[in-house]
């Protein structure tokens, strides 16, 4: 039996008795996702169990493979220094994620936990001095270790954000885990680069055992972090050229689809004036499950999608076209944007922006204004009527720009629109507010509004304040009724267009 094989079952087995283990353990310790009926939907409180089933397991497979085959590391000339490293890092990156499970870290926390567990790595070889595109050599010169870092934290948080569903973060890892190992043997056949990633395919394999749907076990963070630590720091060790550079398109090819849904979220949140760590339900995994993708299935069609891109990298080291990779990457994410499945509202909020930025360059000052864009980023709701009814309140007081954000995570709906005209002064004397849209206690967007000071102050943000009742009771109706809705009830009727100016004031 060849030993990677070996690695593989007896991680598989080694996963399937220990979690149970760990699941008992993370019990007594209350490090448990327990349902709030608000983001967390499960019925029963779940343990968080994947972090140390991987820790424990993966070792226990490459100590077998090494007893059974004592020469297999002797090709890695010497270069334990990579595996000691990657061990504390991954010691360290479980121990930051058990705290999140079991305390709830807040973001920045959680991403300096991250930062250091990277900055383990670089003392282990793998810092990325200079890269290959194409053949095209870049060097990087003194930002080598920031790139390496920037590369590292990426892969972490690209698997620790896919985990939204069950089973989704551990069959994505093990279809990566098998990609990278993939390429490994083809370019290079590094015995610890594929070590490394056939126990961690095996340790996913047997944990999804569990972590299948319905779930007995989550990954938690500690679980999805570890994957995309491990994953990212052997795609990087075992895609160098001869110890020189990185080959880096194959290894972005294999982590196209987790690095595709960190970068819409990142353009969903940031153009529509939220913060990154802001929680939506836009991610990949959300958008499949409200086009019908479930269970078995969404784990599927996310699966493939991976696998296309795996297979781009594998064809691209097979015949050394780098090409190859990058049509199979273009093919699978052509697929999400065209089928608006996933990515096409970000798409648009991005196509927006740029024509936003062009056109200001050009356009002279005219009655018309600058740009009005509305973009539904997610559910089925016309908030259209809410904007038009902000609209006349723009209107009357000749505001210069006005933005309607909605998310409602729990609901699915999220929706975006902005306005800006020409201001009707001095840029100096524009006055710029930002109001959260509460109902019965729960945030539920922002509006943002600027203008030009007109008179006195105070008694111009009492009109304004106002104007914006209607708008503020009409908010109030549309979201009681999409909460008590059933999931196929029709919109919530319009606001006859008529009647906008009536209400708001004249």
């Amino acid at each position: 039996m060849s030993p990677m094989v070996l690695t593989f079952f007896v991680a598989v087995c080694a996963a399937t008795v220990l979690a149970p283990l760990a699941g008992w353990v993370c019990r007594r310790l209350n490090i448990v996702d327990r349902p709030d009926g608000n983001r967390k939907l499960h019925t029963a409180v779940v343990p968080l169990t994947g972090g140390p089933t991987l820790l424990i397991t993966i070792p226990i497979a490459i100590a077998s493979a090494i007893w059974f085959a004592p020469g297999i590391l002797e090709n890695s000339r010497g270069d334990f220094r990579f595996l000691i490293c990657l061990a504390m890092a991954s010691t360290f990156v479980v121990a930051v994620g058990l705290m999140d499970d079991r305390f709830g870290l807040r973001g920045r926390q959680k991403l300096v936990g991250q930062m250091i567990a990277a900055l383990i790595m670089l003392p282990s070889g793998i810092v990325i001095e200079q890269v290959e595109v194409f053949g095209i050599p870049v060097e990087f010169g003194v930002f080598s270790s920031f790139v390496t870092l920037f590369w590292i934290l990426g892969a972490i948080n690209a698997l620790n954000l896919i985990d939204g569903v069950d089973g989704l973060a551990s069959t994505t890892g093990i279809v990566l885990s098998l990609s990278v190992a993939a390429v490994t043997w083809i370019m290079q056949g590094r015995p610890d680069g594929l070590l490394i990633s056939m126990a961690l395919a095996g340790s996913l394999a047997g944990f999804l055992i569990y972590n299948f749907p319905p779930a007995k076990m989550f990954l938690g963070d500690s679980g999805s972090m570890l994957i995309g630590l491990v994953l990212g720091c052997v795609a990087l060790k075992c895609s160098v050229k001869q110890y020189t550079a990185v080959a880096l398109v194959m290894p972005t090819a294999i982590w196209a689809i987790p690095i595709f849904d960190v970068a819409m979220a990142i353009v969903r949140r940031r153009l529509t004036g939220r913060s990154i760590y802001a929680t939506d339900r836009g991610h990949l995994h959300h958008c499949l499950l409200r086009r019908g993708h479930t269970g078995g299935r969404l784990l599927i069609v996310v699966a493939s999608l991976c696998g296309i891109t795996g297979a781009g990298a594998i064809a691209s080291a097979l015949f050394k076209n780098e090409w190859l990779a990058l049509v199979a990457v273009g093919t699978a994410l052509s697929l999400l944007v065209i089928s608006r499945s996933f990515g096409h509202a970000e798409m648009t909020l991005l196509a927006n922006r740029v024509r936003r930025v062009v056109g200001s360059m050009f356009l002279r000052k005219t009655g018309l204004p600058l740009h009005h864009e509305q973009v539904r980023l997610q559910g089925h709701h016309e908030w259209k009527q809410l904007w038009d009814v902000l609209m006349v309140v723009a209107e009357k007081h000749k505001l210069s720009s006005a933005e309607l954000m909605v998310n409602m995570p729990v609901a699915g709906e999220a929706y975006h629109a902005a306005w800006r005209a020409h201001p009707d002064g001095e840029t100096h004397e524009i006055w710029r507010t930002e109001i959260p849209l509460i109902v019965d206690s729960t945030r539920v967007g922002h509006v943002k509004l600027a203008g030009i000071a007109r008179g006195e102050f105070s008694e111009w943000l009492v009109t304004l304040g106002k104007s914006m009742q209607p708008f503020e009771s009409d908010l109030k109706d549309i979201v009681h009724y999409i909460r008590k809705k059933p999931a196929a009830s029709p919109p919530v009727p319009a606001i006859v267009p008529g009647l906008l100016a009536e209400r708001v004031g004249s």
